[in-house]
């Protein structure tokens, strides 16, 4: 399998932020991810008509950006995201802490991996429907 989006879309097309680590490989796991929200997506996104490809490659670097500002591929392959748990103003700070492997817990570590942008991309396209196929 390969990456829906090439590191020539992302800059030229999407204008994501530079990527410092090897964006091929960034890019391939945001593929990953982008395959996993969307269950029955074909990899070959060229039958699809061109709006949903266009979504899917925009999925794709809103994925890779995303992983870039908080940390890169290393920190998503070993689950241990810390988005969504504080914040910072100057001195100010709030933080959240939790522990064990509690059902929320479990669904803040999966929300925490996804980009807020690539699933509305994602939802734009129409590829978010989790409902059964009907025969």
């Amino acid at each position: 399998m390969s990456s829906f989006a090439d590191i020539n879309y992302y800059n030229n097309i999407y204008k994501g932020i530079r990527i410092e680590s090897d964006p091929e490989v960034l890019l391939e796991r945001a593929s990953d991810i982008v395959r996993q929200n969307c269950m029955d997506m074909p990899d070959d996104i060229e039958k699809l008509p061109d709006i949903m490809q266009e979504n899917i490659r925009k999925a794709v670097c809103a994925q890779a950006e995303f992983m870039e500002m908080n940390g890169g591929s290393e920190a998503f392959a070993g689950g241990n995201l810390s988005y969504g748990t504080g914040f910072s103003i100057g001195n100010f700070s709030v933080s959240k802490s939790s522990s064990g492997n509690s059902e929320e817990n479990i669904s803040e570590k999966i929300s925490a991996r996804n980009s807020p942008a690539m699933l509305s991309y994602l939802e734009a396209a129409g590829l978010l429907y989790r409902g059964g196929n009907i025969l």
